[in-house]
C-alpha cells in the first residue's frame, strides 16, 4: 500500500469519497470519525437505532448455513445475544464463517441496523475482529474506543479504517508537517499533528479524542487569525486617491429625497464618506436587516466617487440582482429623486449595466466608454474582472452579496484602480451576528444598518405541514386565488429546476424521484383553487432576456402567480407581490427564507408568507421553519442559524464559499480565537507573507481555500 489515494481505491471509490470532500491522503487522514463506540459503555441490541450504521459486541450463540431457495447459494445465519436481547445476522455466500465463528466467540460486527420480520439484524454486515483477514483488530484494539465513520457508499467501514491505520504508518513526512508553532502546542499541552491523528483514528481511551479535538479548533482559531493579519498588512502598504466627502452631485441627490434618510442610514454614511477622504482604501463591510436600505447607501457613496472625478463599479453575483440594481439605480436618478437638471447639462450621472450574455460588439463599446470616463457608475456580473474590462479611474468598487464572490475575484477588481488601489465596500444581504462580524470580517470595518426606513414590516409567516394537514395546503391555494382576484401578485419558490433521483445512503438504489419545477408548475395550474390563472416560470438557466421578460410581466400583472427558483432571493423588488409561498421550505436556510420572505410586502402593505413542508413537527428543521415564522427579526434569525447550525455552515455563506471550519466555534471558543489574534498578529509582523512556516500557510490555503472562482453565480 502506498501513499496515494488512488494506489488504495477504485475509481468508483473516490469518486464517492469526493463527494465527502476527501480527494488526497490529507483530506483522508483528516476525515474524522463522526462518533465512538466506547467499551465500557455497551450498546444494548435492542437500543440500536434503526436505518443508522452501528458497531456491535455481542456473544455468539448458534450459527448455521444453510442453502437458500430462492436463489442461487448460502446463508449463514449468526444468533448473538447481548446478555438481554439477541440478533440473528445473516451473511450471504460466505459459509466458511461457520468454521470460525463458534458458539460462546465475543464478536465485533458493523452494518446497517434494519428490522427483519420483527426481529433487529445488520444488512450487509462485516466481521470487524477477525485475526485470519485484512482488518484485524488485536486485543488493544477491541478494549479502546470504536470510531464510527460517516457513511461513504459502498466502502465498509472496516475497508475505511483500515486503509487509514495504514496511512498512518506509511505515509511520507510532508503528511505531518504541523501548522502550530511548538510554543503554542507546549503552552496548551497540545499533541503535535501525528499524535493527534492517532488519536483520532485509534485512541486508547476517549481522552485522546477530546485533546485531539482541542487542537484541530486551534488549527482553525489561528489559521483565520493568520490569513485576516495578513491581509491587514498589505492593505496597510496600499494607497488610495482620497474622495471628496460631498459634491454637487451627492449633496443634490439628499435634498431631493422625497424621504428622511433613517439615523442609521446617515450614520454609516459618514462612516464610509470618512473613509473614502482618507489616502488609504476603505475596506468596510455593510450590513443589515432586509430592507434595511443598503442600496441607498452604496448609491450615495459612488455618488460621493462621481463628485471627486472617479468611477464606480458595482459587482453583483447574478445578471438577474446586476439587472434589478441597474433598474433601481437609474429609477433613484431619473424619476424619483428629481435630478433632471443635472441631466440635462454636460454634468450628467451616466449608468451602465455589463454582463456576460451582452452581445460582443455591446461589450465592446462599454468598454470603450469605460477606459475613456464616459460612464460614470457600472454594474455588472463577473464580466467586470474580464482583463479585456478597464477603467479611466476606479476610485470605489461596491461587491453586493459578498459571500458569492471569492477574495481572489475582489482583489481582482481592486487591482483595475490603476497606480492607487481603489476603496472597496462589500455588502451581505443578510444580518451577521456580531460576534461572527467581529471575528469573521476581522479584515474589514463594519457598518451596521439596524434600523427600517419604512418602520416595521407587517409579513404574516405561517408554517404548513402538508402531509399531516393537507387541508392547510388547501387554504393556502385558496388564499392564493384571493390575493390574484385583489390584484396582487404570488411567488411561489421551489428548490430544484429538475426532477432529482432520490437514492437510499447506503446501497445507492434509487427509490423514488423528486418533482421539477416545471411539474409543479403544472400540477398548481391544474388544482381546482388556482385552474385558469395565469402562471408564469423564472430560474437559473434561462437567458437574462427571457428573465427579463419574466419578471416585467409580473411587474405588469400579465403574469399573476410566478413560480421561481431561489433567482429572486435578493435584489427582486416587485411592489405588488404580497404572498409568498414556499414549497419544500425545509430545504432552505434560516437566512435564506428571510431573504425570501423578504420579496413580498415591499410597498409597506400587508402581506402572506407560507412555508410548506413534509415535515412533522417532531423533526428537527420543522423547529427551524417555526422559528423563521415567529420573528421578522432578522438579526434575532442570524443568532439562532448561528447557535443551530454552527459557525462552520454560517462562515462558508458568509465569507468563504468553501470554508472548511469544522471545529472551531466562534461563540464557545471567542477566547482561543482572540488569542490565536494575538499569536497570528506577532507572527505576521516578523514574516507578512508567512514563508517562514509553511505548513501553516497550507494550512491556511486548506482551510481558507484561494481558488474559490466556482462561487460566481453567472445568472
Amino acid at each position: 500500500m502506498t501513499t496515494r489515494l488512488e494506489d488504495n481505491f477504485r475509481p468508483g471509490d473516490r469518486k464517492n469519497l469526493a463527494k465527502r470532500g476527501v480527494h488526497s491522503v490529507t483530506d483522508l487522514l483528516r476525515f474524522f470519525p463522526r462518533r465512538y463506540l466506547v467499551p465500557g459503555e455497551r450498546t444494548e441490541l435492542g437500543d440500536l437505532p434503526l436505518g443508522e450504521t452501528a458497531i456491535i459486541q455481542a456473544e455468539v450463540i448458534r450459527v448455521e448455513t444453510r442453502r437458500m431457495k430462492q436463489r442461487k447459494g448460502t446463508i449463514t445465519e449468526v444468533i448473538v445475544h447481548d446478555g438481554k436481547q439477541s440478533m440473528k445476522i445473516a451473511f450471504f455466500n460466505q459459509y466458511w464463517l461457520e468454521k470460525s465463528l463458534k458458539p460462546g466467540l465475543t464478536v465485533v460486527f458493523g452494518g446497517k441496523v434494519e428490522s427483519f420480520r420483527g426481529q433487529l439484524t445488520l444488512a450487509s454486515p462485516v466481521w470487524l475482529n477477525r485475526t485470519e483477514d485484512d482488518h484485524e483488530w488485536t486485543p488493544e484494539d477491541l478494549n479502546s474506543p470504536f470510531p464510527i465513520y460517516p457513511a461513504v457508499k459502498k466502502i465498509a467501514q472496516s475497508r475505511l479504517w483500515s486503509s487509514i491505520k495504514t496511512l498512518l504508518t506509511v505515509a511520507g513526512p510532508e503528511e505531518f508537517e504541523d501548522p502550530l508553532p511548538k510554543g503554542l502546542r507546549d503552552a496548551h499541552e497540545l499533541p503535535d499533528l501525528r499524535t493527534a491523528l492517532e488519536d483520532m483514528h485509534r485512541p486508547r481511551k476517549i481522552e485522546d479524542v477530546e485533546r485531539a479535538r482541542l487542537r484541530w479548533k486551534w488549527e482553525e482559531a489561528l489559521a483565520l487569525q493568520a490569513e485576516f493579519a495578513a491581509r491587514k498588512a498589505k492593505l496597510a502598504d496600499e494607497k488610495a486617491t482620497p474622495l471628496l466627502t460631498q459634491g454637487t452631485k451627492s449633496r443634490r441627490f439628499d435634498e431631493d429625497l422625497p424621504f428622511t434618510l433613517t439615523a442609521s442610514q446617515i450614520r454609516v454614511g459618514e462612516e464610509i464618506a470618512e473613509d473614502m477622504a482618507a489616502d488609504r482604501p476603505m475596506h468596510r463591510l455593510l450590513h443589515g436587516d432586509v430592507g434595511s436600505g443598503k442600496t441607498l447607501v452604496a448609491l450615495r457613496a459612488m455618488l460621493t466617487a462621481v463628485d471627486s472625478g472617479a468611477q464606480a463599479a458595482m459587482l453583483a453575483p447574478t445578471e438577474v440582482l446586476a439587472t434589478q440594481h441597474f433598474h433601481s439605480i437609474q429609477t433613484f436618478l431619473d424619476e424619483q429623486m428629481a435630478l433632471s437638471p443635472l441631466l440635462a447639462d454636460d454634468d450628467q450621472v451616466t449608468v451602465a449595466l455589463m454582463t456576460g450574455s451582452m452581445p460582443a460588439k455591446d461589450r465592446r463599446e462599454l468598454a470603450l466608454d469605460l477606459v475613456a470616463g464616459n460612464i460614470d457608475i457600472v454594474v455588472g456580473t463577473h464580466a467586470l474582472l474580464s482583463e479585456s474590462t478597464l477603467f479611466s479611474d476606479l476610485g470605489l468598487i461596491v461587491v453586493d452579496e459578498q459571500h458569492r464572490f471569492g477574495v481572489e475575484q475582489r482583489e481582482a477588481l481592486r487591482a483595475k484602480g490603476g497606480e492607487t488601489t481603489p476603496h472597496t465596500l462589500v455588502m451581505s444581504a443578510t444580518p451577521i451576528p456580531r460576534t461572527v462580524a467581529m471575528t469573521v470580517f476581522a479584515d474589514l470595518d463594519i457598518s451596521t444598518l439596524d434600523e427600517m426606513p419604512a418602520g416595521p414590516k407587517d409579513i404574516a409567516t405561517h408554517v404548513v405541514p402538508i402531509v399531516d394537514q393537507p387541508a392547510w395546503y388547501v387554504r393556502v391555494r385558496e388564499l392564493m386565488r384571493q390575493t390574484v382576484e385583489a390584484e396582487k401578485g404570488v411567488f411561489v419558490v421551489f428548490p430544484r429546476i429538475e426532477p432529482t433521483d432520490i437514492e437510499d445512503p447506503e446501497s445507492g438504489d434509487v427509490v423514488g424521484q423528486k418533482q421539477g419545477i416545471e411539474d409543479i408548475t403544472r400540477k398548481l395550474s391544474e388544482t381546482p383553487e388556482l385552474a385558469g390563472l395565469k402562471f408564469g416560470l423564472l430560474h437559473g438557466r434561462m437567458s437574462t432576456a427571457e428573465k427579463d421578460r419574466v419578471l416585467a410581466d409580473f411587474v405588469k400583472g400579465d403574469i399573476e402567480i410566478l413560480v421561481s427558483t431561489t433567482v429572486i432571493e435578493v435584489g427582486v423588488d416587485v411592489a405588488r407581490a404580497t404572498m409568498m409561498v414556499i414549497i419544500e421550505a425545509e430545504n432552505f436556510g434560516v437566512a435564506q427564507l428571510h431573504q425570501l420572505r423578504g420579496r413580498v410586502g415591499r410597498d409597506g402593505s400587508s402581506a402572506l408568507c407560507f412555508l410548506l413542508t413534509e415535515m412533522s413537527a417532531e423533526d428537527e428543521s420543522y423547529g427551524r421553519l417555526q422559528a423563521v415564522a415567529e420573528t421578522l427579526d432578522g438579526f434575532a434569525l442570524a443568532e439562532y442559524d448561528l447557535d443551530a447550525r454552527g459557525e462552520g455552515d454560517v462562515l462558508s455563506g458568509s465569507q468563504w464559499g468553501g470554508s472548511s471550519l469544522r471545529h472551531l466555534s466562534i461563540l464557545r471558543d471567542s477566547e482561543m480565537v482572540a488569542e490565536a489574534k494575538t499569536i497570528a498578529e506577532q507572527i505576521v509582523a516578523v514574516d507578512p507573507t508567512l514563508e517562514a512556516v509553511p505548513a501553516l500557510k497550507a494550512f491556511i490555503r486548506r482551510v481558507l481555500p484561494e481558488d474559490d472562482a466556482h462561487f460566481i453565480e453567472a445568472g
